[in-house]
């Protein structure tokens, strides 16, 4: 299974956390949301399976909900070299 991380800046607190994973959550094609924190930085979510979620749906999402996207790595199966894309 495929996931895909995204760079998130803004999220500060257990309740933005709580509030970018409802949000992305609610997408259609989302099944499963994870979300490391990081109050002072770039967050990383990751979300899976990723081949039905469009990353402007993501941006425009997280936008809505007071957080910026910044940048996009696609993960493959573990074992498998990752890729990064570059900045969005």
């Amino acid at each position: 299974m495929t996931q895909t991380t995204y760079g998130v800046r803004g999220l500060s607190c257990w309740r933005c956390m709580i509030s970018a994973v409802d949000a992305v959550r609610a997408l259609p094609g989302v099944h499963t949301v994870a979300l490391d924190l990081e109050p002072h930085g770039e967050s990383l979510l990751t979300l899976a399976p990723a081949g039905a979620v469009i990353c402007d749906q993501v941006r425009a999402t997280l936008d809505r909900s007071g957080f910026e996207l910044t940048r996009r790595l696609r993960r493959p199966r573990p074992g498998v070299r990752h890729r990064s894309t570059p900045p969005l």
